[in-house]
């Protein structure tokens, strides 16, 4: 009988030594490949925005400008893009805002009229600080210079026409906060409050050549932000 040691070939144990230790493959950097999460230090966002805005809207060529005040209350809304960039405690926002306001339609307290405006928009670039209160609630402050515009006009009664009607667009800026809350690592909420105003906004007249408009709102904004809209494209 033959037997099995016989069969089988010799081993040769002289290369043994080509083969890495376990100690050597431990020292190499393991590479991180996972999607990154909030814990980036930077993410690109959309945001939402719609709610109401206490306005008013001005003509301080007609005397004094808090007598000639037409205030109504509309809606806004639109949408904001930007960079998120983390900081201690908190986030750092930088973004660029487009926000379309609702008819507008107001008695002057002086002359019994009414003045108008029409396609009320503004494009806004914003500064944001995020302080996190706690790991999901947090507060968060700044505001925004840019440019706002409309068309204006106004009615001496009802259901008389417009007096003067003209499109314009003016130096806008705005400041404000807000509470936020993170429903996730993706998704935040908030309630934010803004004042809003834009300046010498004109409009033209028959009587009068040139009239020069202003227009103010407190802005109450409520905000859904998505982190990396398209981040499941990288999957």
């Amino acid at each position: 009988m033959v037997r099995a040691s016989d069969s089988l070939p010799e081993i040769d144990l002289t290369s043994f030594h080509e083969i890495p230790s376990i100690q050597d493959a431990s020292e190499t950097p393991i590479q991180n490949i996972a999607y990154k999460n909030n814990h980036c230090g930077r993410r690109f966002y959309i945001t939402g925005l719609w709610g109401p805005s206490a306005a008013w809207l001005s003509d301080p060529g007609l005397g004094n400008p808090n007598v000639s005040n037409a205030s109504a209350t509309i809606f806004t809304a639109g949408i904001a893009g930007g960079i998120s960039l983390e900081r201690e405690r908190g986030r750092l926002r930088l973004e660029t805002e487009w926000l379309q306001r609702d008819f507008f339609k107001g008695t002057s307290d002086e002359f019994g009229g009414s003045f108008l405006a029409i396609e009320n928009w503004s494009v806004m670039a914003n500064v944001w600080r995020d302080f996190m209160i706690t790991e999901r609630f947090g507060c968060y402050g700044g505001g925004g210079i840019g440019g706002g515009g409309m068309n204006t006009g106004a009615q001496d009664t009802p259901n008389s026409p417009y007096d003067f009607i003209g499109s314009s667009s003016a130096f806008a800026w705005q400041a404000g906060g807000g509470i936020l809350y993170e429903l996730n690592d993706q998704i935040t909420c908030d309630v934010s409050y803004r004042w809003y105003q834009v300046n010498n906004l004109t409009g033209f007249g028959t009587f009068d050549p040139v009239n020069t408009y202003r227009f103010t709102a407190n802005q109450v904004m409520f905000s859904l932000r998505v982190f990396e809209p398209l981040g499941f494209l990288r999957r």
